[in-house]
């Protein structure tokens, strides 16, 4: 296919994803929990973004060139560049529309076919995608896939699978690891983008309450359920008192509850086992640090 109908096809894409943004939007509450209209939900934040990615991509299909290199003698030297071929891309549950565009927007401006092992807790906007893609004229078997778990099943096949190229993988960085062993024995190429704990650092000369919303929505944006969610916090010592008074306050304004409802800012976790491991930390904290604000049970 011509790079620029590859380009068309991108930002048809881009147009349907907008097209469908309510229907998206519920399918992304629903699989994640996040709150559906809130300024920083699924419909105001995820959605369009998404579509947004696909058409920055859709101007990249024809901006990919050649290159000629100057070497001594009457000879042409240059680079071709080509696509990869085969694209094995693997995606999380934090963001599950947003990081798929992330890995099918490149790889399909380039010219490569994907196919694409969403999280198994969060398939459905995945699933909607592959349709909405045929619908803006995407051939059949460009993009196809793959639902199921990903050790010693789905992911892990795709990332051993010989006729698989290269592996795009966004997750915890021990997946990460296994990632790298498993692509080594068929020498794939590999991208990996693996989650951290990030760190806020306020000083004794910040703007106090700008530190506050940023630390605030460092950590409370989507439940945290972020990779570079800033889960610790380090405060200048002369100032940590009056810090922490006001991003308590802050706190004390979140509204739990159904993410459907207008009113609702933290919506629940993605999941039974990572409520489980949320307690599990939060036991854990509670021995070792004093608690500011919650539920001490």
């Amino acid at each position: 296919m011509a790079a620029a109908d590859r380009g068309k096809i991108l930002w048809k894409i881009g147009d349907l994803i907008m097209k469908y943004a309510d229907e998206l939007a519920e399918l992304e509450t629903l699989d994640t929990g996040k709150p559906f209209s809130h300024p920083m939900g699924s419909r105001n934040i995820d959605i369009p973004y998404t579509a947004e990615c696909f058409q920055y991509y859709a101007g990249w299909a024809t901006k990919i060139y050649g290159e000629t290199i100057p070497v001594r003698g009457n000879f042409l030297n240059y680079t071709l560049k080509e696509p990869v071929g085969v694209i094995g891309a693997i995606t999380p549950w934090n963001f599950p529309l947003l990081l798929v565009s992330w890995k099918l927007g490149p790889a399909l401006a380039a010219g490569n076919t994907v196919v694409l092992k969403p999280s198994e807790v969060t398939p459905l906007t995945a699933l909607r995608l592959a349709e909405i893609m045929q619908e803006a004229g995407l051939p059949d078997g460009v993009v196809n896939v793959v639902t199921g778990f990903g050790e010693n099943a789905a992911g892990a096949a795709l990332v051993r699978h010989p006729g698989v190229d290269k592996i795009g993988f966004t997750g915890h960085y021990t997946t990460g690891q296994d990632v790298m062993r498993n692509a080594a024995g068929t020498l794939k190429r590999i991208s990996l983008e693996l989650g951290g704990k990030s760190p806020i650092i306020v000083l004794a000369d910040a703007d106090i309450d700008s530190a506050v919303v940023g630390s605030f929505w460092g950590i409370f944006w989507t439940k945290g359920e972020v990779c570079t969610a800033s889960s610790r916090l380090f405060v200048e010592k002369s100032i940590h008192d009056k810090f922490m008074e006001k991003l308590v306050g802050m706190t004390e304004t979140l509204v739990p509850g159904d993410p459907f409802d207008p009113k609702t800012n933290l919506g629940p976790v993605v999941s039974k086992e990572q409520l489980d491991k949320d307690l599990r930390y939060i036991d854990i904290g509670k021995k070792e640090a004093k608690l500011v604000i919650g539920v001490s049970v």
